[in-house]
């Protein structure tokens, strides 16, 4: 292995054509340049300088290596003013609902990638409560989940208010209405979100109008619900935010119930400290399209409503 050192005594004997000089340049005795020069000599196999009275001379090896030494001496160059010159990278700790769309947390990550910044995300998957607790104890800087009354402390700012559809296999009788009863559903075999945070409400509502559907599957996983429903096994109620091209995604007569996204702040820190972070910038880009989409959607459905009834 050669020592970048070493590499710097050759270059600097070749340049100046002059041992003396060299060392010189490279501040360093005449005696522990030769040294050195010999040692390269010793590493490679082969005499890299002739000398003589006159000077010193590249011998046709030495020739050879010269353009190979700058290349490396260049490289090496640019590598510690890259390392000098670039910022140590701002860490940010975000927690993610785990209710939140996979899809949505796969964008925002893409998306940041891409901005080439000098900001490094952690994430942290979890229930509401578990990110409340970790925000309260300085864990994490930021987290992107349901908004209650009851957080106010951590400085909420709200993204959107989703609403809960039914989600249906595209070829569903009811796949392409405005709305569904729940009585409509009684046939149907029900996929159960069961870390869904609205779930008891969802419960209630079915079985105070008497439906209680047969189960086809109770998960924890987003991704499996949709694998079930694509398949046209199965429905189930999700946020609208899990939209597929692949599946239908029906309002419930009568079913009102919304949930607030946004970003909670860890406790004691102000929405103020983050102004520079390019993935919180992007997450609010991402929820203000999503907002604009769904209430584009909900015009069109109320303009085909107004023109079947006129």
């Amino acid at each position: 292995m050669i020592d970048q050192y070493m590499l710097r005594y050759f270059l600097a004997v070749a340049e100046t054509g002059n041992f003396s000089r060299a060392a010189k340049s490279v501040s360093v005795t005449q005696p522990t340049l030769s040294a050195g020069i010999a040692k390269l000599e010793r590493q490679l196999g082969t005499r890299l300088f002739d000398r003589d009275r006159q000077g010193v001379a590249l011998t046709p090896a030495g020739s050879r290596f010269l353009a190979r030494a700058r290349r490396i001496a260049e490289e090496y160059d640019r590598a510690l003013q890259d390392i000098q010159h670039r910022p140590e990278p701002s860490v940010l700790r975000v927690g993610v609902l785990n209710t939140v769309p996979t899809a949505t947390v796969e964008h925002l990550l893409v998306r940041h990638g891409e901005s080439g910044g000098n900001e490094v995300v952690e994430l942290l998957d979890g229930s509401e409560r578990d990110l409340a607790e970790r925000l309260d104890r300085g864990r994490l800087d930021l987290a992107l989940t349901v908004i209650r009354p009851h957080h106010a402390r951590f400085k909420p700012e709200l993204l959107a208010r989703e609403r809960y559809l039914m989600v249906l296999p595209r070829d569903h009788p009811f796949a392409q209405a405005e709305r569904v009863a729940p009585e409509d559903l009684a046939g149907d075999r029900m996929v159960v979100r069961r870390h869904c945070e609205a779930l008891p409400e969802i419960d209630r509502f079915f079985t105070a109008r008497g439906v209680r559907p047969r189960f086809v599957l109770k998960t924890t996983s987003d991704q499996r619900v949709l694998a079930v429903v694509r398949a046209g096994q199965g429905v189930g109620m999700m946020p609208e935010s899990f939209a597929d091209p692949m599946v239908s995604m029906v309002r419930v007569a009568d079913f009102a119930l919304t949930r607030d996204i946004g970003v909670l702040y860890a406790a004691g820190r102000e929405p103020e400290a983050f102004a520079g972070s390019s993935f919180l910038s992007l997450l609010r880009e991402h929820y203000e399209r999503l907002v604009r989409n769904s209430q584009s959607c909900i015009r069109h459905h109320l303009s085909s409503f107004f023109e079947q009834i006129n």
